[in-house]
């Protein structure tokens, strides 16, 4: 009996960990740009970036990329020297950390010159 305690225990507290995760995970879903990505993660990425240059193409105004990031809840990273401006979205999990990057640069004007995505997952 004792030799059956700790697997029984140990499932169960995966089974109880893991209803958790899925009931507390809908407060701090994915931007809806990132929630539907197909295929594997490793292409993650590629489809990211490749929807946001769709949904915001060269010459859209600043302003309107802006908005739409900060209305999916992505936070405005501190911008370097001559580097794009970036603001990320991140979701901490129980195991992993997903980080959804969006970066770009606009003219004077405020019309994008550049812009891209990026998906990355860190897990210990």
């Amino acid at each position: 009996m004792r030799k059956l305690a700790w697997p029984i225990l140990t499932l169960v507290l995966m089974a109880v960990s893991f209803v958790v995760g899925r009931k507390t995970g809908a407060f701090h879903n994915l931007p809806a740009i990132a929630a539907t990505l197909p295929g594997a993660e490793a292409d993650f990425s590629r489809e990211l970036d490749a929807r946001i240059r769709d949904r915001f193409p060269i010459g859209t105004n600043e302003e309107t990329l802006i908005a739409y990031l900060a209305g999916e809840g992505f936070l405005p990273e501190w911008r370097r020297r001559d580097e794009p401006n970036t603001s990320a979205f991140i979701r901490n999990g129980l195991l992993c950390t997903d980080i959804v990057r969006v970066l770009w640069r606009a003219d004077a004007t405020g019309i994008l010159r550049e812009v891209s995505g990026s998906y990355a997952s860190q897990c210990i």
